[in-house]
């Protein structure tokens, strides 16, 4: 549309210069966009924070942070003031390369310069300093949220589940959990699969079990994240009659399970000594998952353990 329209002589507005920068910051060619920007520049077309939000993003997501600085100077150069989108672009962008000091810099001049951080805002930094393991750094980020009445979202309380589960603190990720479900929102499947994830790689999966079966009740489709992780978890337990069980499931449900829920059952199973590993290996080839020779090696010595038992078994000595 902005060709047809350079070609047929309309001179496109704001709006069309604005989303054509858009569409080439979010495919990563900042060039092409900054090229846009300088036309509309010279047609003596008049913009916005809005246009230099979007090229400060792109910059951003290309990992320009010190080139979307610059911008950010050139924003108060032109007489234009950032705004607290503005911040919260940049802040996401330090917080993604785990520039953590930065970020809280901007957050701290956002405020001083009288703008209200916002949901996003919070929810960013918290994620930032989730990913880095600085727990202290997000709870006190939650506490002010309550003081300035901004309302956790679902996104903030998964967040900092997430983040406790990481730490092995189960009991404080479900206590962050009833404070969600007290709040009124409700959790998603990815918040369950943070919780059973902890719970399997604890060892806890009787309660695994029981939120595993409680999706369904909550009208809540289990994915294959969940199935993988409950197979993993129940193989780690030493269990095959279950992760054999929840493979079948997965399945007959249209899943198909990774390698490590195939090869970490088949060998249980061959410790078992069940026949059911020869099966399970056909079904994993079936599914296009090449097993490794050792994985062969293991169920063809059960397969043939398994005959020379049912021979003796019938008085058939295979010597």
């Amino acid at each position: 549309m902005y060709e047809r329209m350079n070609q047929s002589g309309i001179v496109p507005n704001v709006y069309a210069y604005s989303c054509v920068i858009r569409e080439y910051c979010n495919g990563g060619m900042v060039d092409k966009a900054f090229k846009v920007f300088d036309e509309m520049c010279e047609k003596g077309i008049s913009y916005g924070i809005m246009t230099f939000n979007i090229l400060i993003g792109g910059l951003c997501r290309v990992k320009k942070l010190g080139e979307a600085m610059k911008l950010v100077n050139k924003v108060n150069r032109v007489g234009l003031d950032a705004n607290v989108v503005t911040y919260n672009i940049l802040i996401n962008g330090f917080c993604d390369v785990g520039k953590l000091n930065t970020a809280v810099r901007l957050f701290n001049q956002l405020k001083s310069n009288g703008l209200a951080p916002t949901l996003v805002t919070y929810n960013t930094l918290i994620a930032g300093f989730s990913k880095i393991g600085n727990l202290a750094g997000a709870l006190n980020l939650v506490k002010e949220m309550e003081e300035r009445c901004v309302a956790p979202s679902k996104v903030t309380y998964t967040t900092l589940i997430d983040q406790f589960v990481r730490l092995n603190h189960m009991e404080k990720a479900f206590e962050i959990h009833s404070l969600m479900k007290k709040a009124g929102l409700d959790s998603d499947v990815y918040t369950y699969s943070v919780l059973i994830h902890g719970l399997c790689m604890n060892g806890h999966m009787k309660e695994a079990a029981k939120l595993f079966k409680s999706l369904g009740e909550l009208q809540l489709e289990t994915n294959k994240v969940i199935y993988d992780t409950m197979i993993h978890g129940y193989c780690k337990e030493g269990s095959s009659f279950w992760a054999l069980r929840l493979l079948k499931e997965m399945v007959e449900n249209g899943m198909v399970p990774n390698v490590t829920s195939f090869c970490s059952t088949i060998g249980l199973l061959c410790r078992d000594g069940k026949k059911e590993s020869e099966l399970l290996l056909l079904l994993m080839i079936n599914s296009g998952i090449k097993p490794s020779n050792s994985l062969y090696s293991m169920v063809y010595n059960v397969k043939n353990e398994v005959s020379n038992v049912e021979l003796e078994s019938n008085g058939i000595s295979n010597s």
